[in-house]
């Protein structure tokens, strides 16, 4: 299970794999359990019976199970010999023996299931169990877990006449009010969702499309089915077959993005967002061929995020031209949340995302080194490296060092430094331009030489370096590769025309942390700071401080070392500062970095890109972030009446990586988001005096159309 939106929702970790710990390991990469459930779902309890087929049992018929502590538990045909508590878990371990030279054992249960409490408002639940519907997964113990393996099931439900369920595998309707799923191939979990759901249904050559809505919407269910079907094939040619039946997006009153297999519960407001159709629902698509069948060993690093984000949002921005760019916003978010040591680790303790640093690295990090990997192996390795990883692991569990031994096999070269070093390794490369000169060769051609430095604490890493030479007379430029193996490297490079202008990883195909001149200012740089400082405007009426207060306590949710004041103090000259209200007496800062790096007057007042009309407060709320020297960023909020501050609050973190932003209407939506240019950067050395414009990069490849 993935989601996609508020962090402190993220319950990633199969529950089946984080109970590794509570059994010795047994049984085969296949499923070692399967499950029979008839489940009736009732106004105020759950009743079930489970009829479950073992692959093996220990020698002295001894079998231990976890199940949720409400339920009243009878074992119809084995001993219970023990049944006590799990620690730091609402689970109850039990231990029966069953009868000799037997492999079964049917438990019979029944019990009323509470969400937890004291749960975020806006966040989902662990399970819901009420009259609007029905969400269980194994965190919540609804059925029994066997074992540390994966497992089979067949699933009978009960329900509501008006009501229809949701799980993995293949449905049959079995009359009014009854519907079973089933499933041979092995899985880690068993979902179980029901409700009054609007059912939409569209069977293509690979898989069905589907689509559950909590109201009536055939236009929205038309959007989703008919982009189901076209990733579904474009994955299917990437990766081999779909590993299920359908794909299903159904719609949840929580605003979530949950990922399970063979479908993804997507929040109200969730789905209806244009992007989404473009990016986080292909994310859950590709999924089901990578963490979601090939199930990754969370005890030794979680690859499956990265390696997804990689074969989906990026791969879609690469489509469309924009894989550069995407790649550059990975960048940043690595430098805006990891900022500093404390925040950073390996990929190999990568579980799950948490906050901005855990996605940075998890995602982000993972993903560029999938992306290193393919520029050395070549594209049809790469592509063939990942049906083979598909093939070879299918509904079982693969690891780091899994992925490296099929990569090593179809590209006939060892990979251990590499894995080594991105896999195992904390921290990122910084990459610097030492001395550089041009010289004219006899031949009448010119040769470039220099010093590429690395200026990280540590050791060296071996980086192939991508450099571009913009040269006269030619509008694209001089593409170049170098081998870097050590803290300095000295190398020359020939052009046959005048050398205008050098670029370092113009494209950002290396995972390394960027200086912030290659940057520009970012709200993600205020909120990945370490430390974050809150400014109030002393003279604003009360209703609007006691908003801005409410923000702040709403924010600290999300950053606990967020700190308030007010603007009779000094203004903070370190970590990230938020500026509120258009009459902060600090707002001046802005407004002069503003004009003197950027030429704008002001940006309440001035047209800003993409803006249709002038911006004028009375009209819009403005968030704008700028640097205030080398320590700080500086942002400033400006809410176009009270009512925005709150919505505003919700909204600004998922805008990390922008430098300005406009919203308006009552639902505050977004109507400009931009960045500020990036005026110099040192991975830059202009060669001559008319060398200022970079030449035409080649065009990227996607790795599949």
């Amino acid at each position: 299970m993935y989601l996609l939106t508020d962090p402190k929702q993220w319950r990633l970790v199969p529950v089946g794999l984080l109970l590794l710990c509570a059994f010795q390991a047994w049984g085969s990469p296949g499923a070692g359990v399967h499950h029979n459930l008839q489940v009736q779902l009732e106004s105020d309890r759950i009743v079930v019976e489970d009829h479950i087929q073992l692959k093996q049992v220990a020698g002295d018929n001894i079998v231990e199970f976890l199940l949720g502590e409400p339920f009243v538990v009878n074992v119809v045909d084995a001993e219970l010999l023990e049944k006590r508590p799990l620690r730091h878990s609402a689970l109850q371990r039990y231990r029966v023996r069953i009868k000799p030279d037997s492999r079964s054992l049917t438990l019979r249960y029944q019990g009323r299931l509470s969400p937890e409490e004291g749960h975020s408002p806006s966040a989902m639940p662990a399970l819901v169990y009420d009259r609007q519907g029905v969400y269980l997964d194994g965190s919540s113990g609804w059925y029994p877990r066997v074992g540390d393996g994966l497992m089979t099931f067949s699933l009978l439900v009960e329900h509501p006449t008006d009501w229809t369920s949701i799980s993995q595998g293949d449905y049959h309707a079995e009359g009014e009010g009854r519907t079973r799923w089933t499933t041979t191939a092995p899985q880690d979990d068993i979902y179980l969702l029901a409700g009054p759901y609007h059912y939409y249904e569209k069977k293509g050559e690979i898989a069905k499309a589907q689509v559950f809505l909590l109201s009536k919407d055939a236009g929205l269910a038309s959007r989703y089915l008919e982009v189901t079907e076209r990733y579904l094939d474009l994955y299917s040619r990437l990766l081999g077959p779909y590993p299920f039946s359908k794909f299903a997006a159904v719609e949840n009153r929580w605003q979530t993005g949950f990922g399970m297999p063979s479908f993804t519960l997507l929040g109200s407001r969730v789905m209806r967002f244009p992007f989404i159709l473009a990016s986080s629902y292909p994310h859950e698509i590709v999924h089901n061929w990578l963490g979601n069948s090939v199930y990754p060993d969370y005890a030794r690093g979680n690859w499956s995020e990265g390696l997804t984000s990689y074969l989906a949002d990026h791969l879609l921005q690469e489509q469309q031209g924009g894989g550069a760019r995407y790649r550059r916003g990975t960048l940043q978010k690595y430098a805006d949340y990891v900022s500093s040591e404390e925040k950073d680790f390996p990929i190999r303790r990568f579980r799950s995302r948490h906050d901005g640093a855990s996605q940075a690295v998890g995602y982000g990090k993972t993903l560029m080194m999938l992306h290193m990997l393919r520029r050395q192996l070549g594209d049809e390795l790469f592509r063939q490296g990942l049906r083979e990883i598909y093939q070879a692991y299918r509904f079982r569990i693969a690891g780091f060092d899994d992925l490296r031994r099929v990569f090593e096999r179809v590209g006939k070269r060892s990979l251990a430094a590499f894995f080594d070093q991105w896999v195992e390794r904390t921290g990122a490369p910084s990459l610097e331009i030492g001395d550089l000169s041009v010289n004219r060769n006899s031949d009448g051609g010119y040769e470039v030489s220099g010093e590429l430095v690395q200026t990280q604490r540590g050791g060296h890493y071996q980086l192939q370096v991508p450099i571009a030479v913009t040269v006269a007379g030619d509008p694209g430029l001089e593409w170049k590769q170098v081998e870097m193996d050590a803290k300095r490297l000295r190398f020359s490079l020939r052009t046959a025309a005048r050398p205008l202008r050098l670029d370092v990883d113009p494209r950002f195909d290396l995972f390394r942390k960027l200086s912030n001149q290659e940057l520009p200012p970012s709200l993600g740089q205020i909120f990945g700071a370490p430390t974050l400082h809150l400014v109030l405007p002393s003279e604003a009426d009360p209703n609007e401080i006691d908003a801005y207060r409410k923000l702040a306590q709403f924010w600290r949710q999300r950053f606990p070392h967020l700190t308030l004041g007010t603007d009779k103090q000094p203004l903070p000259q370190r970590g990230g500062v938020w500026l509120l209200g258009s009459n902060n007496r600090h707002a001046g800062n802005v407004l002069e970095i503003v004009q003197n790096s950027y030429r704008l007057s002001d940006p309440r007042s001035t047209r800003l890109a993409g803006e249709g009309s002038t911006v004028k407060p009375a009209e819009r709320s403005l968030a704008m972030s700028v640097r205030n020297g080398p320590y700080s960023t500086l942002g400033w909020v400006v809410p176009d009446r009270i009512e925005s501050i709150m919505l505003l609050a919700r909204k600004l973190p998922h805008y990390g990586k922008y430098s300005y932003l406009t919203f308006a209407g009552e639902r505050v939506s977004n109507r400009v988001k931009a960045e500020w240019p990036v005026l110099q950067s040192p991975l830059t050395r202009l060669l001559a005096p008319e060398g200022e414009a970079m030449g035409s990069l080649p065009a990227e490849v996607a790795l599949i159309r």
